[in-house]
């Protein structure tokens, strides 16, 4: 009887053993390998003190947690930094001033499209606003009000008799006429309305008003009765 139930128990023992022995084992294993990591830690630090130089740590996940913020860090120091003393923006009263003579030589483009010559220095800009005929051709107003410059001074308009585009800017924050913070328009804007004739739904320029082709006389006159209607 003695001998069945010793029999039992090493059964029992043997099934156990089947069963926890890789936990143990891993637990043993997993002490020694911690083991040998901190004697290597002791030994490299041991080492450093000695040579003078930092340690060899290994670079884990966390040492690459660390460099990744610290990276982030230093970004956005940089960013702050270059924000504060980076390139400054554009002000806007000039911005503004370039706007507005770039529409104004524009205004002008239209107003010599129709009318066939630039407002005179008595005219000045002013007949650009104009809500009824002032000469032969004119189909104003081209503006809707001639403002003041951004620092609250009138634009410059003057008709270059000679030829040419006339003298039209800004005196900029000064005042003062002649200055480096003047603000001229772009010299093409005077010209636009003559190469894109799309604004008066392709109406002839006025040099070539007038002038008409056709196959013969009677459709030349018809034509030139329904031109009159635009004049």
């Amino acid at each position: 009887m003695k001998i069945a139930v010793n029999s039992k128990k090493a059964d029992v023992l043997s099934q156990l053993r089947k069963k926890f022995p890789a936990k143990k084992k891993a637990a043993g294993a997993k002490s020694s390998r911690a083991a040998i990591k901190a004697i290597a830690r002791e030994y490299e630090l041991k080492k450093a003190e000695i040579q003078g130089r930092a340690p060899v740590l290994k670079r884990g996940i966390v040492f690459y947690s660390v460099l990744i913020i610290g990276l982030a860090l230093v970004g956005s120091m940089v960013l702050s930094v270059a924000g504060k003393g980076g390139k400054a923006a554009i002000p806007r009263k000039p911005l503004n001033a370039q706007k507005s003579v770039n529409a104004l030589a524009q205004a002008l483009g239209r107003y010599k499209f129709h009318v066939g010559s630039w407002p005179s220095d008595e005219e000045g800009l002013n007949v650009l606003s104009a809500k009824s005929l002032v000469k032969h051709g004119w189909d104003g107003p081209y503006v809707n009000h001639i403002v003041k410059d951004p620092w609250g001074n009138d634009y410059v308009y003057e008709n270059r008799r000679g030829g040419g585009n006339p003298i039209l800017y800004s005196k900029g924050a000064d005042g003062r006429a002649g200055t480096l913070d003047d603000v001229l328009p772009e010299q093409e804007m005077f010209d636009r309305a003559f190469r894109d004739t799309s604004w008066t739904n392709h109406w002839a320029p006025y040099r070539l008003r007038g002038v008409v082709v056709a196959p013969d006389e009677e459709t030349k006159k018809r034509v030139q009765e329904e031109m009159k209607k635009y004049d």
